[in-house]
Order: C-alpha cells, then structure tokens, then sequence
C-alpha cells in the first residue's frame, strides 16, 4: 500500500503516512497495464514500475493487472535502451483502468509510450 498524496510506502495497520500525515485510506482499484503487439522490440520485456517500486514485467502483446489505492502514483516504464515516466491518478469514480503502451523505436533509443488510458 502507497500514500494517496505523496506515495511512501504504508503498512495495512498505518492509521496516517509517516512521512506526509495523510490520513491512510484504503480504497482499493486496479490498473491493467496492455502492451500492444508490434514486431519491433518482440524479445523485450518492458518494467513497469509504481511509486518507485517494481510491481510488473509485460511482454510484447501480454496485460497484468496490478492492485492500486484511490489516488495519485507515478508510473515509470524501464526497458534497455530508454525510459518514460507518467503520472496517473485514480478516482473513487473510475477505481479501474486500462493503460494501453507500446514500444516507439527511435534511431538511437527506444521508449515505451502511453497510447491510450480507458476507464473501465
């Protein structure tokens, strides 16, 4: 579990954030992460981390789902050759998404991309 406000870390038996004094508030969502099917970047597995933290590895044409608190995380997509980071936020009126990415090939470098984020 994460801070809805700043993103520490949280025990389930933490009443308030230790680090910001948000009250902890466990309502509970989900992203599914979907990584489109290109043949470009096929062997590579893209790291998905959330709030600093590993939560999910996706293979070319694969989805996962990942738990997550009402609130604001930070998503960072990690592969070899680039990186991007987002910033996602999850609402008591929309507590699970879909968050569609690729793999954009670029001349040097390449980057997992955001394409399209569906309320579910």
């Amino acid at each position: 579990m994460f801070c809805n406000k700043c993103g520490n870390k949280l025990s389930e038996n933490e009443k308030f954030c230790n680090k910001c004094g948000e009250p902890v508030k466990f309502d509970m969502g989900s992203i599914i992460f979907s990584r489109e099917n290109k043949f470009y970047g096929a062997i590579v597995d893209i790291n998905i981390f959330m709030d600093g933290i590993l939560v999910a590895r996706v293979g070319n044409g694969k989805e996962v789902k990942v738990p997550v608190t009402i609130g604001k995380h930070r998503i960072a997509f990690d592969v070899w050759s680039g990186n991007s980071q987002e910033e996602i936020v999850i609402t008591p009126e929309h507590p699970n998404i879909k968050v569609m990415f690729t793999l954009k090939m670029g001349a040097v470098t390449s980057k997992p991309k955001i394409t399209q984020i569906i309320n579910l």
